[in-house]
């Protein structure tokens, strides 16, 4: 178990993960949004390609705003609170700028590897791997 903080700032929960970057062999910070309704992690498209990621395969999602098409592809190394997660199959998408997930959201495919706790009061995610 271990926790991080949660930044509720903006009126949204937004955590720090790392990104592996291909590029040069080391883990990025990002800013991501907590989002329990998003069933795939989704990062920002010009952030995976600074980080030496491709998008191969187009995909068809529905999101809050409608359907969008994004590129589906493999994240080599994600670390959420010090837990390191291999080959994550993440979303690339382009975010509006005035968005809160701007960096991108942390979604099902990643938290259901935890059991969650979250404290708005206290400004923490507690994850223990399941």
């Amino acid at each position: 178990m271990r926790e991080m903080p949660i930044d509720m700032t903006s009126g949204v929960p937004l955590v720090y993960a790392k990104l592996w970057s291909r590029k040069d062999a080391v883990f990025r910070p990002i800013l991501l949004l907590l989002d329990t309704g998003a069933t795939v992690t989704t990062i920002s498209k010009d952030i995976l390609h600074l980080l030496g990621y491709d998008g191969k395969a187009k995909t068809r999602i529905t999101t809050a705003s409608g359907i969008e098409y994004v590129d589906e592809m493999i994240l080599d190394k994600i670390m959420l609170a010090g837990f390191e997660l291999h080959d994550v199959m993440v979303y690339a998408h382009t975010f509006p700028q005035e968005s809160f997930a701007s960096g991108g959201v942390v979604g099902i495919n990643v938290l259901s590897k935890f059991d969650l706790y979250l404290s708005f009061q206290r400004g923490i995610l507690r994850l223990t791997p399941i």
